[in-house]
């Protein structure tokens, strides 16, 4: 009995299985890049260069915001302005004028974000005012939706992307 032909088969079988494996973590990444590529073709926002840390950084700033427009707006459903105040104030410039930023971060900041961000934070200054003075909720959630509309903008104006 020739065993050869028998061999062979193993061989080329073994060798598509292989080759097999081998292809698909390439094709899995390629798949990944044409993703990420494709979404820097659809995406028209400005994309915005920044490193780990500094993206980091303004995500974790947002999720402190959307935390404390949600304690807010508790706040005013439940009639606690002393929430209220504290939680806008906690955001606001006075609060923040010596948070810890990133050092290389201001750098590449625009004049437009930095306006918008100034704008975020000077409205949950009035928020707490407003709260402080004992303001009706009205006013105050008016206010609130002013300064949420900053944020929108930012959202709408501009994507992250970490640098190369």
């Amino acid at each position: 009995m020739d065993l050869l032909p028998h061999l062979e088969l193993e061989f080329d079988l073994m060798r598509h299985h292989l080759t097999s494996m081998l292809a698909v973590p390439f094709l899995l990444a390629s798949v990944s890049l044409l993703e990420s590529r494709a979404a820097d073709l659809t995406d028209k926002r400005e994309p915005v260069s920044r490193t780990e840390a500094e993206r980091t950084f303004v995500l974790d700033q947002m999720r402190l915001f959307l935390t404390s427009v949600a304690a807010i707006e508790e706040g005013l459903g439940s009639g606690d302005l002393d929430r209220v105040a504290q939680e806008a104030a906690a955001r606001g410039r006075k609060a923040n004028a010596g948070l810890a930023r990133p050092p290389t971060l201001a750098a590449k900041e625009s004049d437009a974000w930095k306006m918008m961000i100034g704008q975020v934070r000077g409205g949950f200054d009035e928020i707490a005012a407003q709260a402080a003075a004992n303001a009706p909720p009205q006013q105050i959630n008016a206010t609130l939706g002013k300064t949420m509309q900053n944020c929108v903008a930012c959202h709408q104006s501009y994507r992250i992307k970490i640098e190369d």
